[in-house]
């Protein structure tokens, strides 16, 4: 479920210059929404404008952002990111703001699912942009994505659902026997088992679905329009496929703990919420034995188990 290509639009008005500080560009790179994958050179003179109207420099079709929503200003070297009046608001690094200094690494929110990032970059080919993208994505041990991007992917998801009143699940899982393996066999053993792991995970899922890796042994499954029953025989369906199979060169045979958490259950819907809730889920499938499938529940305190 690759990300499409990086695009490098070049937005720079006739008679302004290309360069930013110490020779580099200044770009916004799409980490989330509907130009994911794609990136933006701002302009030097003047401002680039963002929103969904088609005037606009840097145009994002969705119906969270305005027609002109936000624009980014070039003054005295220093880069502000201003609100233009929209109707939902401008957010850098989840606080609002009427007109912020931007630096490397800052993140741009616009409406509920569109997600920037704001960075400074030698002038690059197309294709080295795309390399540079899916590397700072991408789980170099799987290549699945990385919990950073899932973070990004999962907040647009949870507002989407919210504002359209759909479904979303999460399931959280990883082997059990992993530290055990990794003692006996080595780190190397252990990575091959994650990376046939990741790979017969992905091949069983929807298509739909997002498959990333949460943390050093532990993998992630957004689920969107999925319920917690539905989301419950997903994992099943996993914990069963592993368990049938063997991994690794020398035939191991390992089994998977999950936890499912489903945003229509949680008091508090937000994405933070159901990856706690998840976690808590997954940590109590450990607990009680292993090998098993637990649905976080804040009325069963906490899980209930499949």
């Amino acid at each position: 479920m690759a990300p499409s290509p990086t695009i490098t639009r070049r937005l720079s008005r006739p008679g302004g210059s290309d360069r930013g500080r110490g020779g580099k560009k200044a770009y916004v790179v799409v980490l989330a929404g509907e130009r994911m994958g794609e990136s933006f050179t701002l302009n030097t003179v003047g401002r680039t404008t963002i929103g969904r109207g088609v005037t606009t420099d840097i145009r994002i079709n969705d119906e969270g952002i305005s027609r002109t929503h936000a624009a980014v200003l070039h003054e005295d070297d220093v880069y502000y990111l201003t609100d233009a009046g929209s109707t939902n608001g401008t957010f850098a690094n989840g606080d609002r703001v009427t007109r912020y200094p931007l630096r490397e690494g800052d993140r741009i929110q616009l409406g509920a699912s569109s997600v920037l990032r704001f960075t400074y970059q030698l002038e690059r080919s197309d294709e080295q942009q795309r390399v540079l993208y899916e590397t700072a994505l991408r789980d170099p041990l799987t290549g699945l994505f990385n919990r950073g991007y899932l973070r990004n992917r999962l907040e647009s998801d949870v507002a989407a659902a919210l504002r359209h009143g759909k479904s979303l699940s999460l399931i959280v899982f990883d082997p059990d026997q992993l530290t055990a393996l990794s003692g006996q066999h080595g780190e190397r053993a252990a990575g091959r088992v994650l990376q046939e792991l990741a790979r017969h995970v992905r091949e069983i899922t929807r298509f739909d679905d997002l498959l990333a890796r949460w943390s050093s042994e532990g993998f992630a499954l957004v689920c969107r329009e999925v319920d917690s029953m539905r989301a419950s025989r997903a994992a099943s369906r996993i914990r069963e496929t592993v368990a049938a199979r063997r991994f690794g060169e020398d035939d191991h045979v390992i089994t998977v703990s999950l936890g499912v958490a489903d945003l229509g259950m949680l008091r508090e819907p937000t994405a933070e919420a159901l990856a706690e809730a998840a976690d808590t889920a997954l940590f109590v499938a450990k607990r009680n034995g292993r090998d098993r499938v637990e649905i976080y529940d804040p009325e069963n305190e906490p899980t209930r188990h499949v």
